[in-house]
Parts: structure tokens; C-alpha cells; sequence
């Protein structure tokens, strides 16, 4: 079997290439049109497993823009038409996409593949929408009980003083197309809700409004669904520490449970959706009252694909074999309490929590004021150290990243993640 991997510079493109090396004969990859940083920055196309890789034109342009239809549109006409030309040059039996938009545009030209001979890892583009579209994702958790932040849906700048009496300060405006928390704004009083709503109105028309949610902690789903809309597998990791940058708050830490909580709902809203695949389901835990509440579906693997592949669930064969019309495999019960940590993020997360207090410490010397807490401000670094301390050097069974091993196995992939984190680490501390 040949297998073609789809944008090359997110990390979870490497971790399905390393999930099926061995259960496939060739691995090839397509590498987006852009920018120097995004042609190069991916691990993927400098894997070893990798046999070639090819150029592709950029297809999300139109779905970060919220055209969401069947028919191609004149980009993403040019990048079917371009994997068509690697699936001939190449003998290309199936294609198994990384990203939200390669989901998208893959899954509204299924057919035309298949009439190929080539399987495209996706569902189709009717069963896709409702996980694409944030709006609608939200409305089938409410429908099936899975708890929500209060939303409203904006179509015009008229729409937003009615929505404000309704839902209290602070607010979120974010995009119902979007991935990694791209263009959220985030406004705590009426001129500023107005700003950011003509700001993102730039990027795409009618934006969700939602309540803020204190964050006490989050707890995600990560998920492979069958032909059947009934789960094959689900991971539901306990998180012992995040890093905050922006709005988001990715995991930096988590535990291995076989607790699933909501596990109820989340079947109901995965059978309500109707699509099979691999899913990411977003949640956090409200501070207020303690209770999960959705974030968003992301349709396909993310960066943390590595929690389910490092407890021996290779979730990605397991989708491919899906998408096949073949079994599955069955599922070992999930190694309870076992600590998953990512040294390279803890590293980079001790120095800026070291940077943080130390400023906030000359800023109260000198009679300066303090900014507003940084992640783990709260704590010291002695406390911080001891925590780091007991996971990775006490006696709790523990796992660490792939994406920073395989030095002498595989170089180059974890060079180019290294360096990539650190320069966007980098770049967020100096704006």
C-alpha cells in the first residue's frame, strides 16, 4: 500500500507517519505552497520514512473564510487536481489528511477519488459539516444535553447589543471555521465587543458570541468512531498541568484514566453528529460551578495524537482500516495512571516561569506595576520544581513525547520541532 500524507507542518502528519510505517509499503507526503517557515518548519517532510514529497497549492483559504460548499472552489480545484497528479505519478492507494482543511476539501471530492482507486481517510462531505461548522457542533450538544457556554450566533452588528444583555462580560467572538485558536477575540466592554466583532467580520461573517469560561482546568476526549457512529475507542487523559498562550491553554502534563466522564453525552452527540473518523472533542472545566463544558470537534488527530499511540492505541491504523471497510482491531483496556509529559515544553515552561517571576519581582522593587499573572505565577519555582520532580523522577509509571525522541532513529523530524517551538516561544514572549 501507498499512503499520502497531507500537511506536512503539523506535528500530528509526523505521528501518523510513525504510526504506519510499518503496516504500509510507502509513505509519501504533500508539502503546502507558502512562506519559507511553513514549506520547511514541518517535521514530516524530513522524516526518513518518507519516501518523496511533492508540492501542493495552499487549499484553506476559502474554508478559513467560512465558504463552506460543495463544489470546489478555483484553490481548491487546483489542489485536488494537483493530488490527483502525485496519486497517478505515485500508485497512491489511500490518503489519510492532517488538518482541518484538507479534511474538508478531501472529503467533498471522496467520490472522485475513489472512482481512482484511492481512499481518502475522511468521512463524507455531508457527514463533515456539522463538525466543521462550530454553530452547528454546538446545537447537537445542546440537543443531546453535553453542557455548552452560553452562545449566540451573529449575523449583524445590530445583533450584538441583544447579545450582550443576554450573556455577561467578559465575551469571546470567535470564528465557526477555524483551528489552533486562530482570530478569537476576546472583549470585556461594549466599545471593545464592537472593535473585535468589525475585526473578525474581516475574516469571516456571522461569528459565534460566547460566554468567557474560567478555565479550572480542561479535559479533552481524544476519539476514533466507526462506520456505525459508535465508538471504537476513546482517551480521556486527567490533566496535571497547562500552559497558558493567548486563549488557549494546551495541555502540558495530563494522566492516563479509564474514567470517562460525560461519557453518556458524548456518544449521544457523537451518534447526533453522524460522521465516523478520528475526533479531538475540546473541553474545560468551569471554575464557577465545575462542570465540562464544549469547546469545539476537531474533525481529525491533533498534536496530542501521541497520547493514544504511546498507550499502545494506534488510532491511526485503526482509521485507516476504517476507512478501508475493514475491522478495526480491537482495543487493549487503557494503561490506568500512567504520566505522559513533554520535557522540551516543561523546559521552555520553567525558564519562562523563571523570566515571569523575576520581572514581577524587580517591577515590585522598584515601585513598578505588576502585569496580570502569567501561567503559574501563582506558584514558585520551588513548587513548580518539586512538581517536575515527582512526575518524571518518582516512582508513577510515565511516558514522554515522541515528537522529541528518536534522535539516532529518525534526526531530523525532532531538530525541526525543536527549533520550531523555540522560535515560536520566542516570538510570543517578545510581542
Amino acid at each position: 500500500m501507498n499512503l499520502l500524507v497531507t500537511n506536512t507542518q503539523e506535528d500530528q502528519a509526523y505521528l501518523i507517519i510513525r504510526s504506519l510505517r510499518e503496516h504500509v509499503d510507502n509513505i509519501f507526503v504533500a508539502v503546502e505552497e507558502g512562506g519559507f517557515f511553513k514549506r520547511w518548519s514541518g517535521m514530516s517532510l524530513w522524516s526518513r520514512f518518507v519516501k518523496r514529497r511533492h508540492r501542493v497549492p495552499a487549499c484553506g483559504t476559502d474554508w478559513r473564510a467560512g465558504r463552506l460548499q460543495k463544489e470546489n472552489t478555483e484553490a481548491e480545484e487546483a489542489y485536488i487536481q494537483a493530488i490527483e497528479e502525485i496519486c497517478r505519478r505515485e500508485s497512491i492507494d489511500c490518503i489519510f489528511p492532517s488538518y482541518d482543511s484538507d479534511v474538508y476539501v478531501l472529503s467533498k471530492n471522496r467520490e472522485r477519488l475513489a472512482d481512482q482507486g484511492v481512499v481518502a481517510v475522511c468521512p463524507d462531505y455531508g457527514q463533515l459539516c456539522r463538525f466543521l461548522d462550530k454553530a452547528e457542533t454546538l446545537e447537537a450538544a445542546r440537543k443531546v444535553g453535553f453542557p455548552i457556554p452560553r452562545t449566540r450566533m451573529i449575523t449583524e452588528i445590530d445583533d450584538l447589543a441583544e447579545a450582550a444583555r443576554e450573556i455577561a462580560p467578559p465575551w469571546v467572538l470567535k470564528p465557526r471555521c477555524d483551528a489552533h485558536a486562530a482570530n478569537i477575540g476576546l472583549a470585556r466592554h461594549k466599545d471593545e465587543l464592537i472593535s473585535v466583532f468589525r475585526q473578525l467580520q474581516n475574516v469571516q461573517d456571522r461569528p459565534l458570541l460566547q460566554e468567557f469560561v474560567p478555565p479550572e482546568t480542561k479535559r479533552n476526549f481524544y476519539v476514533v468512531v466507526g462506520r456505525d457512529n459508535e465508538v471504537v475507542s476513546v482517551l480521556s487523559p486527567k490533566v496535571h498541568r497547562t500552559r497558558k498562550t493567548g486563549l488557549q491553554t494546551p495541555c502540558a502534563a495530563v494522566e492516563s484514566s479509564r474514567e470517562i466522564p460525560l461519557e453518556n453525552e458524548l456518544r449521544a452527540l457523537l451518534r447526533e453528529l453522524g460522521a465516523w473518523g478520528g475526533f479531538t472533542v475540546q473541553t474545560i472545566v468551569d471554575a464557577r460551578d465545575g462542570k465540562q463544558k464544549l469547546m469545539e470537534i476537531n474533525p481529525r488527530f491533533g498534536h496530542n495524537l501521541w497520547y493514544q499511540t504511546e498507550l499502545d492505541i494506534n488510532a491511526p491504523l485503526m482509521l485507516l482500516r476504517i476507512a478501508r471497510g475493514e475491522d478495526p482491531g480491537s482495543v487493549l483496556p487503557i494503561r490506568d495512571g500512567v504520566i505522559l509529559l513533554d520535557p522540551l515544553w516543561d523546559s521552555l515552561h520553567l525558564v519562562g516561569q523563571a523570566l515571569d517571576q523575576s520581572a514581577a519581582w524587580i517591577r515590585r522593587v522598584f515601585g513598578g506595576t505588576t502585569d496580570e499573572a502569567e501561567p503559574y505565577e501563582k506558584e514558585s519555582i520551588r513548587q513548580l520544581l518539586r512538581q517536575l520532580r515527582s512526575e518524571y523522577f518518582g516512582n508513577r509509571p510515565r511516558v514522554t513525547s515522541p515528537l522529541n525522541r528518536g534522535y539516532f532513529s529518525d534526526p531530523l523530524p525532532p531538530l525541526a520541532h525543536f527549533l520550531s517551538v523555540l522560535g515560536k516561544t520566542i516570538k510570543r514572549r517578545l510581542r
